[in-house]
């Protein structure tokens, strides 16, 4: 008994130092931007020990890597954990805004706002999800056609079109935040949030 015991502690100690050990290369990767290190390395210490926080760490990089959609998925695993919930719902929200698909976007950021109200990134990010979404809206209803065989629109009152010189200014509004969106995911995604343990937040 004393001897199977022995072993169980043994086999046990090699998994928690193998899967620390690979969580630590990871990191490193992560940090140095060779994503697809870190999901290596990340895969490795979750296969080998599996929790929510390496799921949270591997679905992460999984997204900086550009496995947009595994990632979102390996987040979704992480989400069970009620203290990376808020931070899961975060990058995965950043997948679908990075991948333009803004429905998405917006009711991951919407979830983290109800999670933590005063997160400033997710606060962010929701405005750029809502005015790209209102842009994209826009340039699709003006490149409509009428039907053949429907009625041709009727004139509207001056009012239902901006003028130019406002127009000009929502639309250099939009690329003046669109700009400084993308400035700032290049320096969010340079620097690691750490949090409690091995948990990674990465916001971009």
């Amino acid at each position: 008994m004393a001897v199977l015991l022995l072993a169980w502690n043994i086999a046990q100690l090699w998994r928690d130092t193998n899967s620390h050990a690979a969580n630590a290369h990871g990191v490193k990767a992560f940090a140095q931007k060779n994503y697809a290190d870190a999901v290596k390395d990340f895969g490795a210490a979750h296969a080998i020990a599996p929790s929510s926080r390496r799921a949270f760490n591997l679905g992460t990089a999984q997204v900086a890597a550009g496995n947009r959609e595994q990632g979102s998925s390996t987040l979704a695993k992480a989400m069970r954990d009620g203290q990376l919930r808020a931070d899961a719902l975060f990058n995965r929200g950043n997948s679908a805004l990075s991948s333009n698909a803004y429905d998405y976007a917006i009711r991951d950021y919407s979830d983290v706002l109800r999670l933590r109200p005063s997160d400033a990134g997710a606060k962010r990010n929701l405005e750029i999800a809502l005015a790209r979404k209102s842009q994209v809206q826009r340039q699709s209803s003006g490149a409509r056609q009428p039907q053949p065989g429907a009625p041709s629109p009727q004139p509207q009152p001056q009012q239902a079109h901006a003028a130019p010189d406002e127009k000009q200014r929502q639309n250099a509004n939009i690329e003046s935040l669109l700009r400084s969106v993308q400035q700032q995911e290049e320096e969010d995604l340079t620097r690691m949030h750490r949090a409690r343990g091995e948990k990674l937040h990465v916001g971009w």
